[in-house]
């Protein structure tokens, strides 16, 4: 099955929308460890937080790579 760098694309940005659910899902729970003085548990969520973080961000580059994969080339072209 082929798929255009467009729908790749969407793939990508539904996915860094799950990551968010998992953000936000752990920031309760370093809330609640935090409230609760559980500085190990605070740690371990900070890190899975600092995780996620970085997989967003990466998800999200190449989403937006693929989705402006032919841009460059048109700007390039026009200038």
């Amino acid at each position: 099955m082929e798929r255009s760098l467009t729908e790749l694309s969407e793939d990508y940005f539904k996915a860094a929308e799950d990551i968010n659910c998992l953000i936000a899902k752990y920031r309760k729970q370093l809330n609640e460890a935090y409230m609760a003085n559980n500085y190990l548990k605070t740690y371990e969520i900070k890190r899975k937080l600092t995780i996620f973080y970085d997989q967003k961000r990466d998800i999200l580059a190449t989403a937006y790579a693929l989705k402006n994969y032919y841009e460059k080339d048109r700007r390039m072209v026009l200038a």
